[in-house]
């Protein structure tokens, strides 16, 4: 399985689970994209990739902005949110919880099923936010 990481991630995330998880491929946005590549064309693009990877993003604007939530409603994408409070963390917690809920993210990643995951800050399990085709019912990410 590929894992796409966004560019709101830290660089050090991606390269540090690309190393501790041999099995998976892990790949940084500004591995394939300019840093200034919008949310909406980026998205668009790793949708076509064969296989199409899952996303894991700090940026919740994303589940939010009108146009990039259509744009995402309509993919194949499984995509994952850091929560609110992973980035007020220094970065030896925000390592070692990452790397301990790895493998929960790995497993909610299967079966491949476009679908949005919530990462709390408590990195002990990841939360089921919505089917991707049911983005924009109402609720709001926080």
């Amino acid at each position: 399985m590929q894992f796409f990481i966004d560019r709101n991630v830290p660089i050090a995330l991606a390269r540090m689970l690309g190393h501790y998880d041999r099995t998976h491929t892990v790949i940084y946005h500004d591995d394939r994209f300019e840093r200034t590549t919008p949310d909406t064309e980026w998205l668009s693009a790793v949708a076509t990739w064969d296989p199409v990877p899952v996303v894991l993003s700090g940026d919740g604007r994303i589940l939010r902005n009108p146009a990039e939530l259509q744009v995402l409603r309509g993919l194949p994408i499984t995509f994952f949110l850091f929560a609110s409070g992973w980035f007020d963390l220094r970065w030896p917690e925000f390592a070692w919880k990452a790397v301990k809920v790895w493998p929960e993210v790995v497993a909610s990643a299967m079966p491949r099923r476009p679908t949005i995951f919530r990462i709390p800050v408590s990195a002990t399990k990841v939360e089921f936010e919505s089917l991707t085709s049911e983005l924009g019912g109402g609720r709001r990410a926080r």
